[in-house]
């Protein structure tokens, strides 16, 4: 009975390994860890567990330009100023990468991003 127990324990090792190996736990973590599954590297990739597809969204910031499938992820203010009024300046928050609109000097946001006022003083002559 002692043999058997160190035959066992001696294959266990193996036995963990063959049983992650092909039901992909192996597969996921590399997917994870070294290549985000092949996909954009600026998008948060993850398997679907019902489907086993990898399922990816843009990060913040970033807006996927590509289709469901194929995710290409776009810096969100190279596309249309990232929705900033024609005289702002697109740009991202330090901390969370989201989209900042800041309008030029005499002008201010009406609150719709893409209506601005030109303010300032007006001279006659």
């Amino acid at each position: 009975m002692a043999l058997y127990g160190r035959l066992l324990y001696a294959w266990l090792p193996l036995l963990v390994f063959l049983l992650q190996a092909f039901h992909g736990g192996f597969a996921q973590s590399y997917y994870d860890d070294y290549n985000n599954g092949e996909y954009d590297p600026n998008a948060l990739c993850s398997e679907d567990p019902t489907t086993s597809a990898m399922v990816c969204t843009c990060n913040a910031g970033y807006t996927n330009t590509g289709s469901a499938d194929n995710v290409v992820c776009t810096d969100s203010c190279t596309i249309e100023n990232g929705g900033c009024g024609p005289h702002a300046t697109c740009s991202h928050h330090a901390n969370t990468y989201a989209v900042k609109c800041t309008d030029e000097a005499d002008y201010i946001n009406t609150g719709s991003g893409s209506e601005e006022i030109r303010t300032g003083t007006v001279s006659v002559t």
